[in-house]
């Protein structure tokens, strides 16, 4: 830092070690001390690109804060909605709740179900502010008919499609340099997938990526050279595998 002429705002600074609970418990150190006698303390959550980490990379917090500002923002919809038709309530709360559960949402994989849950109520109470359903009626087949995938699955999606943008070159370096092909037989591509010795390790998309990008079928996969044609046809088979018994 001091080659490039830069400081650590000590105000702004924080520090996060990540780790299981039992190796964090035995961390006794509290913080760092910086040029000046500045002392910067260890944190259990630190903000990055809008996405709460805590130590544990359990993203509770983040959910938590997600559901705060989605509810919050449903509730003022449903205030104003009687201004707007069906289709017009489905936009707003496109823009502005199913972003956020969008929003980086590749590194939900494989969090906590009942983490993962959380999310799912704010998409469900969304699809019942955009039908009119009321707040305890049950969301029963509104997703499928909204054409909405459920969170899990749009996690999935996101994974996936950053898979295909880095074998076809369009995604950054430091992913495409975890991806490594088992073979390629026709338009058949298949990956290497590393084997990893934790959960925190099976969530990495170096993992994760190959894992999922092998499990699809040849007809999505014969697309990996046409990104409109792989995301309808990625789309398609989540929706058709979530929805298959309706």
């Amino acid at each position: 830092m001091i080659k490039y002429c830069l400081q650590l705002n000590p105000g702004k600074t924080q520090i996060i070690v990540f780790a299981p609970p039992n190796i964090l418990k035995n961390i006794s150190i509290n913080g760092v001390f910086l040029p000046g006698g500045i002392c910067v303390r260890f944190s259990s959550t630190a903000k990055n690109l809008g996405v709460l980490f805590d130590e544990s990379l359990s993203f509770k917090n983040h959910v938590t804060r997600v559901k705060q500002d989605s509810f919050r923002m449903l509730r003022n919809i449903n205030k104003r909605k009687f201004l707007f038709d069906t289709d017009q309530v489905k936009l707003i709360i496109n823009s502005l709740v199913a972003c956020k559960l969008d929003y980086c949402n590749a590194l939900l994989y494989g969090i906590n179900e009942d983490t993962l849950s959380e999310l799912q109520r704010i998409q469900n109470a969304a699809a019942k502010s955009v039908v009119g359903l009321y707040k305890h009626d049950h969301v029963g087949n509104t997703l499928n008919e909204l054409h909405w995938l459920p969170v899990k699955q749009r996690i999935t999606y996101k994974i996936l499609l950053l898979v295909f943008k880095c074998l076809n070159s369009l995604g950054p370096e430091y992913l495409s340099s975890d991806l490594n092909y088992a073979n390629i037989l026709g338009s058949n591509v298949q990956l290497k997938e590393p084997k990893m010795l934790t959960s925190y390790g099976d969530r990495c998309f170096s993992k994760a990526g190959p894992k999922l990008w092998n499990m699809l079928p040849l007809h999505v996969n014969k697309h990996c050279s046409d990104i409109v044609a792989f995301k309808t046809a990625l789309k398609t088979h989540l929706f058709l595998e979530t929805y298959k018994e309706h």
